[in-house]
């Protein structure tokens, strides 16, 4: 049986369906009274529960609920409670006590009505289903993503100021690696940073490190969704400390809103970051190929070119830190500074598309552009219908060609639920332009964001 996994909300479960989890409920499970908690315990015998904490969301045994807890989600639910084929009582039952939201197995949907498929242009209905169902199951971990950015980014702040204290340390940093690896949410993160704009320093190091990782995996992975992990722990960490000198700016300039000068006392400074990074990880102990990131992320292919240092031989460069280079200016691109307006992930990879041969090693450059894509996942693009959409996913080599989820029609309005195309199957409709989403979405800077982690694709 098919263990692909599908969203549904409480209206649409039906009998037949097969539960795998329950991942919303009404806000009387925010504060679980006994009466509650013995429906749970009832109900979900032997399964796992998500609560949530002061300090964060832990999963533990059903058993284990107290007064009080906020439940988020009922997880594991063994295959002895008949869950797997839901009969009308239970669908009733589950509806009436506020269980709102679940994951259903992709296989006990009924199959799909012939009006359906001529709505979506046809294309192959397993093919479809494995595309919504990769993408819920992708969009569960935004939220987490997004948590653990803020954290990490907590984490490198944390490292500086050790650097500062002249204790450096890269405990900080590689506790947030292995965060990172144990929730498996790289690629989310890296979404996440192209839809919140960062801060200047910190969050900076977080989405290089993230967005590396994930150059790296399309680089190297031929194909494979996994990169080894000590290879995952290794471009993780690399990207995490190739600024780590900055711990040896002076913090004034570091978190300046200014834009000094090429040529100012305070971006000289600035720029002997790269030698201090050098030092701190060689001093540590740390493998040539991170030194070399650090020490050399901003050499330009042209080494003339006054943005490049420090002053050596494009020789000394390895592969991979040319690659950094390409993530480091992307990243800029995408990031928040005061002294300019962000530009959004698609806009970027066309700027970078122009420095071919001059700032960046031309194979990197291309090899970065395929693994991040034309329109990169969170790009809000507009469809030659007309309508407005988010990248969900990018399938294959066809990088004109990505999934995305229908957000807006044509007429400007909002959707509620949120078709899923996959445009290399529904050749018919193709991407016209990048839309700047903090543009248009700015009833605040998370707009977009909030718009996209809460996707209802079907």
């Amino acid at each position: 049986m098919s263990t692909e996994t599908i969203k549904v909300k409480a209206g649409d479960l039906k009998p037949g369906m097969g539960v795998k989890s329950v991942v919303r409920f009404s806000s009387e499970f925010s504060y679980l009274d006994k009466g509650t908690i013995n429906f749970l315990k009832g109900m979900f015998k032997d399964a796992h529960v998500v609560v949530k904490q002061k300090d964060g969301k832990h999963t533990i045994p059903i058993v284990g609920l107290k007064l009080g807890d906020h439940l988020t989600a009922v997880v594991n639910i063994p295959s002895s409670l008949r869950l797997d084929s839901l009969d009308e009582e239970t669908v009733g039952v589950l509806r009436k006590k506020g269980c709102e939201e679940f994951l259903i197995t992709a296989s006990s949907l009924p199959a799909p009505e012939p009006v359906a498929a001529a709505v979506i242009g046809g294309g192959d209905a397993k093919i479809r289903a494995r595309r919504v169902a990769e993408t819920n199951t992708f969009l569960e971990k935004i939220g987490l993503a997004a948590e653990g950015r803020s954290e990490a980014a907590a984490g490198v702040e944390e490292m500086f100021n050790q650097g500062r204290s002249g204790k450096p340390s890269n405990k900080p940093a590689m506790e947030a690696v292995e965060e990172i690896l144990k929730n498996d949410t790289s690629t989310a993160m890296v979404a996440v940073a192209g839809l919140k704009a960062s801060d200047q320093t910190y969050t900076h190091c977080v989405d290089m490190s993230t967005i590396f990782h994930d150059a790296c995996l399309g680089i190297l992975s031929d194909g494979v969704k996994t990169l080894p992990e000590k290879l995952s722990r290794s471009t993780l960490a690399a990207g995490f400390m190739h600024d780590i000198g900055k711990s040896q700016v002076p913090k004034e300039i570091l978190e300046s809103t200014k834009r000094f000068a090429v040529d100012s006392r305070e971006m000289l400074l600035m720029r002997k970051h790269v030698g201090f990074g050098a030092k701190i990880l060689s001093d540590a102990g740390m493998d040539k190929a991170m030194i070399n990131v650090a020490h050399y992320h901003h050499v330009k292919k042209d080494t003339s070119l006054p943005s490049s240092y420090p002053d050596v031989d494009y020789s000394q460069v390895m592969p991979m830190t040319r690659l950094a280079a390409v993530v480091d200016v992307y990243q800029a691109l995408i990031g928040k500074r005061s002294y300019k307006k962000n530009w959004v992930p698609g806009k970027a990879v066309e700027f970078l598309s122009s420095l071919k041969g001059t700032e960046f090693d031309g194979a990197m450059l291309d090899h970065f552009l395929n693994a991040i894509g034309k329109y990169p996942v969170g790009s809000l693009v507009r469809l030659s219908t007309g309508d407005l959409a988010f990248v969900t996913s990018i399938q294959g080599q066809d990088l004109d060609s990505p999934v995305v989820a229908v957000v807006e029609n044509a007429a400007g309005e909002m959707l509620r639920s949120h078709l899923l195309i996959d445009l290399m199957i529904e050749t018919d409709i193709s991407i016209t332009e990048v839309v700047d989403h903090y543009e248009h979405y700015s009833a605040n800077e998370d707009q977009a964001f909030q718009i996209f982690s809460s996707l209802n694709v079907v």
